[in-house]
């Protein structure tokens, strides 16, 4: 299934939710009264009866999802988007994260909690905003996509991550050994390093430390936006296009781009590895012999905006 959806919820009073489903699990945060239970009671209406004046319109079911045999129907269905209320008993527990992690359906949860068992993006966090009747969808984190330098820096990676980073930055570079942990690093003057499409749980935490952020998609997903990898359509299609190549059949677009990235370098010598890392991806291609299809006169370890020589 894949995972960009427009929807548009309408009931008879001229009420009007509209907004767009852009992966797998999308979190819908925000206070009392601001239209979270009006939006998911609509969507229950228009599910149990034709007579509710509530339309909903996407190219997929929507559906609400009660706790009654949940586990059965997210089994058994596929290829939906389930809205969830704050009030569902099992959301923080690890059954419905293993159950909604390996379904193929997309989840929008309104909740206000964080949910650590859940892989989000903190991208996909959102509040509600209303212009009268009318109701969108609002990001409420920016994007932290810049690489910068620090008296500090950690990474949640312990491994090829790790090693990555430590090329570019030396000896003040650390690791956090995962993502839940990252926060306990933070101050002024640190430069925290995470997988952006899997830390939403913990964003908040993140920010509340006062340390720069490096959030890109994930590690693998720095390395395909190398240019060795520039002429292989795969890629670029995924860079350009993620909602079409990653459907519902992978928990996180980190999984995705790990298996894209071992496939297409299986058998050559930039085999990637998520334990070791691979020179190939720091080192200037050396083209011994047959020259290599990725192949690239570009530097491998370009200058870091604000990097201390």
């Amino acid at each position: 299934m894949e995972t960009k959806h427009d929807v548009i919820v309408n009931n008879k009073r001229g009420v009007q939710f509209k907004f767009t489903v852009y992966r797998k699990f999308t979190i819908v945060r925000g206070d009392s009264a601001t239209g979270k239970t009006t939006l998911f009671q609509m969507v229950s209406d228009a599910a149990s009866s034709r007579m509710s004046g509530v339309t909903v319109s996407c190219d997929v079911p929507v559906r609400p999802l009660n706790e009654s045999g949940y586990l059965s129907e997210l089994q058994e269905e596929s290829g939906r988007i389930y809205v969830i209320d704050e009030d569902f008993g099992p959301l923080k527990s690890m059954e419905f994260a293993k159950a909604a992690t390996i379904s193929d359906n997309c989840f929008l949860i309104i909740t206000r909690e964080s949910l650590s068992a859940i892989p989000y993006s903190y991208k996909e966090i959102y509040g509600i905003k209303a212009s009268g009747k009318f109701h969108s969808l609002e990001r409420i984190f920016p994007d932290y996509e810049t690489l910068r330098d620090a008296d500090a820096i950690v990474t949640e990676d312990e491994d090829s991550g790790y090693e990555y980073y430590k090329t570019y930055f030396g000896s003040k570079v650390s690791s956090s050994k995962g993502n839940s942990n990252l926060s306990k690093y933070g101050s002024d003057n640190t430069l925290l390093i995470g997988d952006g499409c899997a830390i939403g749980a913990y964003i908040q935490d993140l920010l509340l430390t006062g340390a720069d952020l490096y959030l890109p998609e994930s590690f693998e997903y720095t390395l395909l936006q190398k240019d060795m990898f520039s002429r292989v359509a795969e890629v670029q299609q995924s860079i350009r296009y993620p909602e079409e190549m990653i459907g519902t059949g992978y928990a996180s677009p980190e999984r995705y781009y790990t298996a894209l990235l071992s496939q297409i370098t299986q058998n050559t010598p930039a085999r990637y590895s998520k334990t070791s890392l691979n020179e190939c991806y720091v080192k200037d291609c050396c083209c011994k012999g047959t020259r290599c299809e990725f192949f690239t006169r570009e530097k491998k370890l370009p200058e870091i905006p604000g990097k201390i020589q």
